[in-house]
């Protein structure tokens, strides 16, 4: 069983945050962290513990993070990331599984980069095991593509579809309070 808390810049858990989301993301995929703290946006900034059986039990392990966004009927899944030595245990699919458990009536988004542009095999074989992980976990293709920081993206829903027009207009929404920010 997982459990989560807030993160802020106090947390003594923000260091390990901040380590992942810099190795699991690619700095043009990477906003600023500070924005992910930032309450201009209201995010959910999760960090992820689980326990160990054991002797060692008493004491929870990071084991990954999530930062989303809910507005009306979605919740988009901004940074999700799981620790790489944990990756392959449960661990991803069980932080899924909060996610939802806190928004049982919104449609979760996801986006993945699009397969059809991998520069090599290796970029390929990763990118289909991250759709594939989240087929496992009950999201479907959406008919949603976008750009962003120069890289191609497909969302994927779970709970119902969502259009370009409602994705957009979520950014939109999201975003109108923020001077000079890009939407997808």
């Amino acid at each position: 069983m997982l459990q989560f808390f807030e993160v802020t810049k106090k947390s003594p858990w923000f260091p390990q945050v901040k380590a992942l989301y810099e190795s699991a993301f690619p700095a043009n995929e990477r906003i600023p962290i500070k924005h992910l703290l930032d309450d201009k946006i209201k995010r959910e900034f999760w960090a992820f513990f689980y326990k160990e059986d054991g002797a060692n039990a008493a004491t929870p392990k990071f084991c990954g993070f999530s930062n989303s966004i809910t507005h009306g009927s979605i919740t988009n899944i901004v940074y999700f990331a799981v620790v790489s030595e944990l990756r392959s245990r449960g661990y991803g699919s069980q932080i899924l599984q909060a996610i939802r458990k806190q928004h049982p009536d919104t449609r979760l988004v996801v986006d993945i980069e699009v397969e059809e542009d991998s520069k090599d095999a290796e970029e390929l074989e990763r990118r289909n095991r991250r759709r594939e992980f989240y087929t496992r976990n009950g999201f479907d293709s959406s008919p949603v593509d976008y750009v962003w920081q120069g890289v191609h993206y497909r969302l994927l829903t779970a709970g119902g579809t969502v259009t370009d027009k409602e994705f957009r207009d979520f950014w939109k929404e999201i975003l109108k309070d923020i001077p000079g920010a890009k939407y997808p």
